[in-house]
């Protein structure tokens, strides 16, 4: 009978195991992505924290990445999943919540706030900002600087990767 209770604990198959392996080991990278400051507001180990920082001080080759990115993995097979997609989920609402929405009046005009960023510069980004600062300055004043220094032809991609760039941001 003790052979059926093991069995009975045991209702994970393999395969499930490996399923929810691989889905910490997705989370894990996706937070390296995260910034210091969101990662501290997560139930995340101090360990895992340091861990994801360390991989984001490494350089871009080599398999040092690789190799920090597999010890991220095994961090995060101790922390509560759940808990972490739930945290996150409240981070994002919180963030759309307290991001102010541009009024509609001006969601009509990203192509004019495109223009004017692109001729106008940093006074533009700067009024921008202070309606909208979920959006990143180092960003804006990227495509700014590009276009300024682009041909013709590029210069029109540029507007595009722009345009799509605040409307993800000014959609309500």
């Amino acid at each position: 009978m003790s052979g059926h209770d093991t069995a009975a604990t045991e209702l994970i198959s393999k395969t499930q195991r490996k399923q929810e392996a691989l889905a910490m080991q997705k989370l894990g990278e996706e937070l390296t992505g995260y910034k210091p400051a969101l990662l501290q507001e997560l139930p995340l180990p101090p360990k895992l924290v340091a861990a994801i920082a360390e991989f984001n001080r490494l350089p871009k080759s080599h398999g040092a990445r690789r190799r920090q990115r597999q010890f991220i993995g095994k961090l995060m097979r101790t922390c509560d999943y759940d808990g972490i997609v739930s945290a996150i989920d409240r981070q994002k609402t919180a963030r759309q919540q307290a991001t102010p929405q541009i009024p509609a009046s001006s969601q009509t005009g990203d192509s004019d706030w495109c223009a004017s960023i692109l001729t106008a510069g940093d006074t533009e980004i700067n009024t921008l900002l202070q309606t909208h600062p979920a959006l990143e300055r180092q960003k804006l004043r990227q495509f700014q600087r590009d276009h300024r220094h682009a041909d013709e032809a590029r210069k029109a991609a540029i507007k595009s990767k722009l345009e799509k760039y605040l409307a993800l941001f000014t959609l309500p």
